[in-house]
């Protein structure tokens, strides 16, 4: 077939059928007629990508993608019957904890699992799927697969995730229209939390979906919002796969920030109810900075919690009433950070951005927005201080400055401080990374009278003492989770059974010596 024959065919097929893409496969070019699709564009473009942004990424050419985390190669340079072919790429693996469905221990401790690994083969002559046995290549669709150590956990999502994709995506610009398909390889399938999708979501107008959502089997021709033609498709011109882990060096406020623009009036001005301050804020008229405004988060779980929120907040009512004055503060008022989620399970598939656990999401980071000081136990919610207002050039900032105090149990400060100062996700590292923009304050309790060790901690000590656990009741051994997959790859566990038995403790804290520190 001559060229110009081959455009009047494309022409004729876009005539008859106006709301088609153009999809083209290794015998020709066809168009997608899918009765239960409406696509908005007359003809899918192939999409604008900048290769120099993708520098934490390997590029494939002609990957199809099944079944969760198997990725199927057609490059000729890789398949088996090329005499000169190249060893198929492998790509890092990703270390996780296990979202436990039980709130008995955290998941640092119960849930250590093997590496997971996404895998490459080259393509076989008993493909499982039409679709795979007979690809039709995507040209513009362009999945960024996106990999990551602990993936479910907040902090560590925020400083070694959402850092490299504001890089790679805002600032360097690899999808200038803003119009690739966001995929996380989460471990083993699992479902997107809502902070996944929310956070990501300034970075592509497209859903954020899972790879196991990409490679789903049986659901060909169906409605697709991820992929440019509009259905389900599963092989593509071009695959990124990009393990990241904060190597662009972006500070995670500056991050922070592109989301809070991004989510613009989802993230409520003043949750709390600060007050007069601020419903001025809302109104635009700025907030009263001679009030210090303090959020102290209201943890509650069977470690590392707060036992006396409402003590503090007590004393600081008091402390007002007495005539606090500190620097420009004329007033001091205290609000309990509300729980970041709401108690329904994650949703399968896409996640709904304006559903109620997105929703308590922007409360909290609206509500720590709202506050000059943010008092949180050291942990992954410290993570909420990033998306903090400060007064380093952030448009509207209105108020002095922020910071984050660290509250840190018996021990974690100081027999453990280079856990807690000198890990790759501590905050004092990473708010150190913005020029102390949002400043941080490390409060170290030393007192045993204000530390109890977390619930965990006697239930283990008494199965093992039945013999029900290790027969050692010492904290490194009898902590140590049970051997499993004992022939698969294991990096080892993120914290020992010492670490966490320091690290979660609860505490009961004096509020006056915390005030002082205020």
């Amino acid at each position: 077939m001559s060229t110009l024959s081959l455009v009047a065919l494309i022409v004729v097929a876009l005539a008859a059928f106006p709301n088609r893409c153009i999809w083209k496969s290794r015998s020709g070019y066809g168009v997608l007629v899918s009765g239960q699709v409406a696509i908005a564009a007359s003809a899918c473009q192939p999409l604008r990508w900048n290769p120099s942004a993708a520098s934490s990424c390997t590029v494939f050419d002609d990957m199809c993608v099944d079944h969760g985390s198997m990725l199927i190669t057609h490059e000729h340079r890789y398949q088996i019957e090329n005499v000169r072919r190249q060893d198929t790429p492998g790509l890092p693996a990703m270390k996780w904890n296990l979202p436990m469905r039980v709130n008995s221990y955290p998941d640092a401790l119960g849930g250590w699992q093997p590496d997971f690994q996404v895998m490459i083969r080259p393509v076989s002559k008993v493909e499982p799927t039409p679709p795979l046995r007979h690809p039709n290549w995507s040209n513009c669709t362009l999945p960024v697969i996106i990999m990551g150590d602990f993936l479910y956990n907040y902090k560590t999502f925020v400083t070694k995730v959402l850092t490299d994709v504001d890089s790679m995506f805002r600032i360097k610009g690899l999808a200038p229209d803003y119009d690739a398909t966001l995929v996380l390889a989460t471990p083993s399938g699992l479902a997107l939390e809502p902070y996944h999708a929310a956070l990501l979501s300034p970075y592509s107008r497209r859903p954020l979906i899972t790879l196991a959502e990409l490679g789903r089997r049986g659901l060909e021709g169906r409605p697709a919002q991820w992929a440019t033609e509009g259905v389900r498709v599963h092989c593509f011109s071009k695959v990124l796969a990009c393990k990241l882990d904060q190597r662009e060096n972006t500070p995670p406020h500056h991050a922070a920030n592109a989301v809070i623009s991004h989510l613009g009036a989802a993230v409520p001005p003043d949750p709390l109810g600060f007050g007069a301050a601020g419903a001025a804020a809302a109104a635009g008229g700025g907030w009263d900075e001679s009030v210090l405004r303090v959020v102290v988060e209201a943890r509650s779980a069977p470690w590392r919690s707060l036992k006396n929120v409402e003590e503090i907040l007590r004393a600081c009512e008091q402390a007002n009433a007495q005539g606090f004055s500190a620097g420009p503060f004329r007033r001091i008022l205290c609000k309990p950070l509300p729980a970041s989620y709401d108690s329904a399970l994650p949703a399968t598939g896409s996640v709904d951005l304006s559903g109620p656990a997105a929703t308590a999401l922007y409360g909290v980071l609206g509500a720590v927005r709202s506050a000059h000081l943010f008092i949180s136990i050291s942990g992954s919610s410290g993570a909420h201080a990033f998306f903090m207002q400060h007064s380093s050039g952030e448009a509207g900032a209105g108020q002095s400055g922020s910071g984050l105090i660290e509250v840190r149990p018996c021990g974690w400060g100081s027999a453990h401080a280079g856990r807690a100062d000198g890990a790759p996700d501590a905050m004092m590292g990473q708010l150190q990374r913005g020029d102390d923009a949002i400043r941080f304050f490390a409060y170290n309790v030393e007192d045993t009278a204000q530390c109890s060790p977390p619930d965990f901690e006697p239930a283990l000590r008494t199965a093992a003492a039945n013999g029900s656990s290790s027969s050692s009741a010492s904290a490194a051994s009898y902590i140590q989770p049970q051997p499993i997959h004992t022939l698969e790859n294991k990096s080892p566990p993120r914290y020992s059974p010492a670490e966490l038995l320091v690290r979660d403790q609860h505490l009961t804290l004096k509020p006056a010596p915390l005030l002082a520190m205020v």
